[in-house]
């Protein structure tokens, strides 16, 4: 069995901090790959997670590889979180809870069947195996054969997150550049201006209504609405 990485000397964990689905930690020293003799003593605390995209899918059907996986290794399962949802949406509740879980270090490695249930974009998987490195617990996917408790592994995430910082250069780039184009065909860039006028503003504020109140309602800032009701007879014309 692959032997975990630990921090360089010997140091203990890194410190997490908050309660609940905010729960984070701190980060990690340098990681340096330690193989001790007898590997078949080390029994991980691990946590499964499974995702379906429909309530027509079968979850059982990653959990069972996964168990399997888990007991060929030595590992025992103390964890399972299941979601039916797309994996390109943010509010999955179980996969925030086993990250919450993962910085109150309530077990020692996750492990899903393949990258894309935990992730569907380079950016979501590089985040979610940094939060789980800082909280010191590892990423194990079966399909890939990936172990970023191991040396390999440990290289594979770096890779994966310079990808990550790539394709976000990429995606900057694309944008500046069409927005250098728009404003030299002179398109006007931004929101639209909303068509109030200061007499509306003022309108609601004889009624007693808050600038705040008026922004809703006319919708537009509350700084908008302060100034059209400021605004002299000229300006407004």
């Amino acid at each position: 069995m692959p032997a975990r990485a630990t921090p360089r000397g010997g140091s203990s964990p890194a410190p997490c901090h908050g309660h609940g689905s905010r729960a984070f930690c701190a980060k990690p020293a340098a990681l340096v790959p330690t193989f001790p003799a007898d590997t078949t003593s080390i029994r991980w605390k691990v946590a499964a997670y499974a995702r379906v995209s429909t309530d027509s899918q079968d979850l059982e059907v990653q959990f069972s590889e996964i168990r399997q996986n888990i007991t060929q290794r030595g590992w025992v399962l103390v964890a399972t979180y299941s979601d039916v949802a797309s994996g390109a949406k943010e509010n999955r509740l179980e996969f925030r809870q086993l990250l919450a879980d993962a910085a109150r270090r309530r077990f020692e490695a996750v492990i899903v069947q393949r990258f894309d249930r935990a992730a569907r974009s380079v950016k979501q998987l590089v985040e979610t195996l940094d939060h789980l490195r800082r909280c010191r617990v590892a990423f194990v996917s079966i399909k890939e054969d990936v172990d970023t408790s191991t040396a390999a592994g440990e290289l594979i995430f770096h890779v994966m997150a310079a990808i990550g910082q790539f394709e976000r250069a990429l995606i900057g780039d694309r944008i500046r550049s069409r927005l250098l184009r728009a404003r030299a065909l002179g398109k006007v860039l931004g929101r639209p201006r909303a068509a109030v006028r200061g007499d509306q503003v003022l309108a609601l504020r004889s009624k007693g209504h808050s600038y705040r109140v008026i922004a809703r309602r006319l919708r537009i800032s509350a700084a908008l609405a302060h100034r059209l009701a400021h605004q002299s007879p000229a300006e407004a014309g």
